[in-house]
């Protein structure tokens, strides 16, 4: 089935690739460069690239016959270059026009960092692409004798440029735009329905009345980020504040009532029909759309307040960088964050659809790379408060081993704490991408 998207590159006009040309020197300007169908086509297949990394990909596509999955996955990388060129006036660290893209190598008798030099020389050296057009240090994640694989942010429609610039470059490089599924390891929707339905919650925990003041430790499960190339050094600035990156992850989640993750997500435009009604798509996709659905549409209020958004994601989610990682955490304990559902009237399920959201969102920001599950020991108050100023002063006595008092530690050691596996418990940890909530 042909997708809707197929169109040249210098058609996207209207979407205002001709002011992209002109700052890059504009000399191909009223010249049909690669169609977007066939930029799609000179990726990896997705089998291809689950073989050089393990991602949510095979799930997100799975399901369907080999014709129909190879369609779908064409489909959903040209999607991703139509958004690519249609952001192409938006300028800014945090513009979709800056879109990160896996970059393959099968250069023979090369080592993985000559490989990597030829790949840049050739970025570098192509006609009517500056040099802040491209970034692309640091990037290396696959090395074989084989291939070498690595992750970069380019502008617009820097990469039809290089290929036309190249032309033989289709023989051994593949470029595939990132899209969710690709940035998200394996196992990440599993791990996380798991940790949601308080399975598996992993080792013992631990209650300390140090000093008289009652705390306990207990593991939350997070998700790990890992920040694309040049965000940290946009536009020539060396070093990017910290809180500004930070402000513009938060922002871009919870912006315009969820309408930048309806614009920029696949899924929702498949699922809704924006394709066409006999568009395919998969179940998972269809889950991952109706997350999106639900806290953009439907609890989108009319003076454009999300509960979802302004007060669980907006005012409760710590967004914090640490050099390429980013930790998106909540403030909130794992009873706190119950008080705050009720206070919203939001029943546990509400609150799982409301991260599950962000989890999306997340990993739709070009300004993000990869995206997996972490654990994290959080500290709190025995009553399951966060305020550990507040902690309330207990009296537990030492704990026994065979029948005599071991000592005065006050430390005692306990089962598995079952509160902690919901998803309201998730703490978002990033490096450069990153999510985990405590």
């Amino acid at each position: 089935m042909k997708s809707k998207f197929a169109r040249t590159i210098s058609a996207a006009a209207a979407l205002g690739a001709p002011a992209a040309a002109a700052e890059g020197g504009g000399g191909n300007a009223g010249r049909e460069l690669a169609t977007l169908e066939d930029l799609a086509s000179y990726g990896l297949t997705l089998d291809e690239f689950d073989e050089v990394k393990a991602s949510e990909s095979p799930i997100d596509f799975g399901g369907l016959s080999g014709g129909d999955q190879g369609q779908l996955w064409a489909d959903a990388a040209t999607f991703e270059y139509e958004v690519a060129t249609s952001h192409s006036s938006n300028h800014a660290s945090t513009s979709p026009g800056y879109h990160p893209y896996v970059v393959c190598s099968t250069q023979p008798d090369m080592s993985g960092a000559d490989r990597a030099d030829a790949v840049n020389a050739m970025f570098r050296d192509t006609p009517d692409v500056v040099a802040s057009h491209v970034y692309n240090e640091g990037n290396e994640f696959h090395n074989s004798g084989d291939m070498s694989c690595g992750v970069l942010r380019a502008y617009n429609d820097t990469i039809a440029r290089v290929f036309e610039a190249n032309p033989d470059a289709k023989t051994y490089m593949t470029v595939n735009p990132l899209h969710p599924s690709m940035k998200m390891s394996a196992y990440t929707v599993k791990i996380l329905r798991s940790w949601f339905n308080g399975d598996d919650l992993g080792d013992v925990y631990t209650v300390s009345t140090a000093g008289g003041m009652g705390r306990k430790t207990v593991k939350a499960m997070g998700l790990h980020m890992v920040l694309c190339p040049g965000v940290q050094y946009f536009g020539g600035v060396e070093d990017v504040p910290d809180e500004q990156i930070e402000d513009d992850v938060r922002d871009f989640v919870i912006e315009k009532g969820g309408g930048t993750a309806k614009d920029l997500s696949f899924y929702y435009h498949r699922v809704n029909g924006m394709d066409g009604e006999m568009a395919l798509y998969t179940d998972r996709m269809r889950e991952w759309s109706d997350a999106i659905s639900v806290v953009a549409n439907n609890w989108t209020k009319d003076d454009g307040s999300n509960h979802c958004l302004d007060s669980v994601i907006g005012e409760h989610m710590n967004f914090t960088v640490d050099k390429k990682n980013l930790d998106v955490s909540s403030e909130l304990s794992f009873d706190e964050a119950l008080e705050l559902g009720d206070s919203l009237n939001f029943t546990m399920e509400d609150l799982e659809t409301c991260l599950w959201y962000m989890t999306m969102s997340l990993a739709l920001n070009p300004m993000v790379c990869t995206l997996e599950p972490r654990t994290k020991v959080k500290t709190l108050c025995i009553d399951g408060t966060s305020d550990l100023t507040k902690c309330t002063v207990v009296n537990i006595p030492p704990p026994v081993e065979d029948g005599e008092n071991s000592g005065s530690s006050g430390r005692m050691t306990l089962g598995p704490w079952r509160e902690i596996g919901t998803l309201v418990a998730l703490i978002l940890v990033s490096s450069s991408l990153g999510f985990a909530i405590f």
